[in-house]
């Protein structure tokens, strides 16, 4: 296991927001870290970019 550092980019009503998120999972766990903690639909996440590991 490997922890890395995603940037992820959320849509929303009145504009855009970046988020940082730290995860094992890859690229799915951030996903559904986002969609949890921001209790947002998937379509609501536009990108994910990894940061470094």
């Amino acid at each position: 296991m490997q922890i890395e550092i995603y940037r992820a980019t959320l849509k929303h009503d009145t504009g855009k927001i970046n988020l940082h998120v730290v995860s094992l999972s890859g690229e799915q766990g951030v996903k559904e870290q986002i969609m949890t903690a921001e209790k947002c639909p998937e379509s609501a996440i536009v990108n994910i970019k990894k940061i470094s590991k």
